[in-house]
């Protein structure tokens, strides 16, 4: 089947079928945010197709997930596959857009018009050998503006994993790494990574590399032990100090190194309905800020029991010690655990619901991803944590996968992420927040057509600041809808429209809404055509501002 090149915000919601899609071309205005992907109508169609006969179509099934049902720290041990036909595929690309806007940087005060050009060329690089597994997405944007030369940047996206195996069954070496842009004052829709102002652009780059050996005790257990070290680097941002007067430099940028030891060990199909997990992680930081000597500590054991088929009951207990730099400081020491139950619908059918205490606070977690018929699939996901936008940066390496098209894969539910590796609805601060985070999401897949309704909601309440800088609370909800549709075998139509409310203790309350229309043409097997009209708006209750945005965008992708 030909590839298909589209272009339209919501990429992660349209995934949210598990499809491996067609190379996209990137999201468009204000920004051009790199690797992403977006199935046509036909893809997605075929795959819901293949799915109801119980089979599975090249290119179009659920991307595999490395990490097993309890989840190592890194990844899981995947058996040595068959050399493949192709084991490697590499697929340059070349992407030009033309965008004319009225409102280059969403002033609601003085707007500023321009006409300017981005120039994308990227790289999709797939491994499958049975020494090493593995893609890389890079998609560097170059963007060129007719009047504001000061506008002109060149963003580095890509998201890139890969598996090697250096002692086949024994040990192996687990590599990650993503970039992206995000704004730092927020108020952009969550599926989007739009920055409107090169002052406003914060670049966070995050890798991850850990060797690790594996243990098998035949069908009784399997131990594994590794190590990882991570490093992530935030920069820009200076700028948003004129936007936003309360914001100081050390709330904006964070980068740190950290080092993490771990063991696991896990029982075998010997142990019949009963599943344990013991597990000890102790992490490192080498960082600035709330950083600066921070450490986390765990010990804990899970076990879960069968109860019935498809249904059991998961207890989980142990011991972590948390520190972090910062007013007040943060050092935690005392027990955790969990009571929950997992329940096991269908082979794509699950969901987990735990209630616990960990990172000093009781909280309830749920992961749930359902497949209703054979044409609609349900997930929802809820968790707290204690976090800083430079830590999600990291733990987003550690949770998710990546499928063949460079898509990161959540490892909890199977499905894509919501939420890219950058997100901008809310501010970036590098306090330490407690972080409570839900969404949910419906996607319904018919042979011409698909809808996508997604809810997001995220609250972030300081915990400890760094010295010398200065914090503050936030929250946002946010909610969209898309509808895809199959024109002509050649031509697709993608209809996205959102609406999002924040709020914060810095800037008050603000609305968000956003909708585009987008028409993607495939004129050759490897050549699309994009054409696409959007508008945004943006209001801020405390100053009764509101900032509207118009655009139009041309593109050409060519695939090699």
């Amino acid at each position: 089947m030909a590839e298909r090149a589209l272009c339209a915000p919501p990429l992660a919601l349209l995934l949210a079928l598990g499809v491996s899609p067609a190379l996209a071309a990137s999201p468009p205005l204000p920004d051009a945010t790199g690797p992403g992907s977006l199935p046509s109508v036909r893809a997605a169609a075929e795959a819901a197709a293949t799915a109801e006969r119980g089979g599975a179509t090249e290119g179009s099934a659920a991307p595999p997930i490395r990490l097993g049902q309890f989840g190592f720290p890194v990844t899981g041990t995947p058996a040595a596959p068959a050399e493949p036909a192709r084991a490697w595929t590499i697929r340059p690309s070349l992407s030009v857009q033309g965008v004319a806007t009225d409102n280059l940087r969403q002033s609601a005060n003085g707007k500023s018009g321009d006409v300017f050009t981005t120039i994308e060329p990227g790289v999709a690089i797939s491994a499958e050998t049975a020494r090493l597994q593995g893609v890389l997405n890079y998609a560097p944007s170059a963007r060129f503006h007719a009047e504001n030369g000061d506008e002109d940047r060149l963003d580095h996206n890509f998201n890139g994993q890969a598996l090697a195996s250096l002692v086949p069954g024994r040990v192996y070496l687990d590599l990650r790494g993503a970039s992206s842009v995000q704004s730092v004052t927020g108020g952009f829709a969550p599926e989007s990574s739009a920055v409107a102002e090169e002052r406003d652009r914060l670049q966070t780059t995050s890798f991850q590399v850990s060797p690790y050996l594996v243990q098998r005790f035949g069908d009784t257990a399997t131990a594994q032990i590794g190590y990882a070290f991570q490093s992530v680097d935030q920069s820009g941002g200076d700028g948003a100090l004129a936007l936003q007067p309360g914001l100081q430099r050390g709330d904006v940028a964070q980068s740190f190194t950290a080092h993490q030891g771990y063991a696991v060990l896990r029982t075998g199909p010997d142990f019949g309905r009963l599943a344990m997990e013991g597990r000890l992680e102790a992490t490192s930081y080498i960082g600035d800020g709330v950083l600066d000597g921070a450490y986390r500590r765990i010990g804990t054991v899970e076990a879960r029991y069968a109860i019935l088929r498809g249904v059991a009951l998961l207890v989980e207990g142990g011991y972590e010690q948390q520190r972090f730099a910062g007013t007040p400081g943060i050092d935690i020491s005392e027990p955790v655990w969990a009571v929950g139950t997992r329940l096991d619908f269908s082979e794509s059918s699950r969901m987990t619901l735990r209630y616990g205490r960990r990172d000093g606070f009781n909280a309830l977690s749920v992961d749930a991803s359902l497949a209703v018929g054979g044409r609609t699939r349900v997930s929802a996901r809820y968790g707290e944590r204690l976090s800083s936008s430079a830590l999600d940066a990291a733990d987003l390496l550690s949770t998710t996968s990546l499928d063949q098209f460079g898509n990161p894969i959540d490892l909890a539910t199977g499905l894509p992420v919501a939420r890219p590796f950058s997100g901008s609805f809310l501010g970036t601060q590098n306090s330490l927040a407690r972080v409570r985070s839900a969404s949910a999401a419906i996607v319904q897949t018919w042979p011409r057509d698909i809808f996508a309704l997604t809810v997001t909601r995220e609250e972030r309440s300081p915990v400890s600041v760094a010295q010398g800088g200065s914090s503050f609370a936030q929250r946002g909800t946010s909610g969209s809808f898309t509808w895809s549709h199959a024109l002509t075998p050649a031509t697709d139509a993608i209809a996205f429209l959102q609406y999002g409310r924040s709020s914060s203790e810095l800037g008050g309350d603000g609305t968000t809404l956003s909708a585009s229309l987008t028409f993607v043409h495939q004129l050759r097997e490897r050549t699309a055509l994009t054409l696409q009209l959007a508008s945004s708006r943006r209001e801020t209750a405390g100053s009764n501002e509101t900032a509207t945005q118009n655009y139009i965008l041309i593109g050409l992708r060519q695939t090699f």
